[in-house]
């Protein structure tokens, strides 16, 4: 039964609510919308790149001498081992871990230099992750010259260029301020999952820190068997994740702008209602 307003007898059911309100209430739903979508096709794209570095990672183990390209953590630890004579030489570790650093500086750089860049997924990954595809196209290139099984030298040609992709990877996915996740290592991953499990972290965050961890293990597998059963083929895997990545991350941006575009309509709308003089201002 709708209820009426004094002897008048205006209606005060939601048909009756000011244009205005109806109009903000519409561009906040909006709003509100387009960011989840965003959010979740970014977390999409993040899970893709941790597929691609875990098998960087299979192909540098089995591949390059029991050494990681993206899991630097792996790499100290190897290191160490070096010094102490227990395992392997310190070299191709030590050139793996500098050329990493060099790499996440260089992604850096350019991300401070591309900073007034905003939204879920900025152009400046684009720009980054073109760069990781080139490095990993270069070590497809040199890897199938030599029919997976490279010199000692050559080998080293190898470390330098998945460490820089990876370094440049982990730069560009820092940028985005994504808590948790990192796309080359799953140690932090693994620890916010357990904190959404205690309550300290948001619920929401479960799906995107368990597709990370299960993403990471998936490629490894996949690179690992690769190397195995198609070795000379092996490095394709992540080069062909992150060229998708990079036209799928093209695709987001322009269905940003378009939400962007209709965003400010709304807005524009909005300010056209609200500046209208009310029924009863005559």
């Amino acid at each position: 039964m709708t209820k009426t307003a004094g002897c008048a007898g205006v209606p005060t059911n939601a048909a009756s609510q000011p244009i205005g309100a109806h109009v903000t209430a519409t561009t906040q739903d909006v709003e509100a919308e387009t960011t989840e979508n965003g959010l979740h096709r970014r977390d999409v794209l993040l899970v893709a790149l941790t597929v691609a570095s875990g098998a960087v990672d299979a192909i540098s183990y089995f591949g390059l001498g029991k050494i990681f390209s993206a899991f630097m953590t792996g790499n100290m630890v190897f290191l160490g081992f070096g010094i102490a004579n227990l395992e392997g030489p310190c070299v191709p570790v030590v050139l793996a871990l500098s050329i990493y650093a060099a790499g996440a500086y260089l992604g850096w750089r350019i991300t401070t230099w591309r900073s007034p860049e905003s939204g879920v997924w900025p152009r400046r990954m684009s720009v980054l992750l073109a760069l990781v595809a080139i490095a990993e196209a270069g070590f497809l290139t040199v890897w199938v010259a030599t029919a997976g099984q490279p010199s000692t030298a050559i080998t080293d040609v190898l470390i330098v260029l998945f460490s820089l992709a990876m370094g440049i990877q982990t730069a560009a996915v820092r940028s985005l301020g994504v808590q948790g996740v990192f796309t080359t290592a799953g140690t932090f991953t693994l620890v916010a999952f357990a904190e959404t499990l205690a309550g300290s972290r948001p619920r929401s965050e479960i799906p995107r820190l368990v597709g990370v961890l299960v993403g990471l293990v998936a490629g490894a597998i996949g690179g690992g068997l690769l190397v195995v059963h198609a070795r000379s083929y092996a490095p394709v895997l992540p080069l062909v994740i992150t060229v998708l990545v990079i036209v799928a991350g093209r695709a987001a941006i322009q269905a940003s702008s378009r939400r962007s575009a209709r965003r400010t309509e709304h807005r524009r709308q909005e300010r056209v209602v609200l500046g209208q003089p009310g029924r009863d201002s005559s």
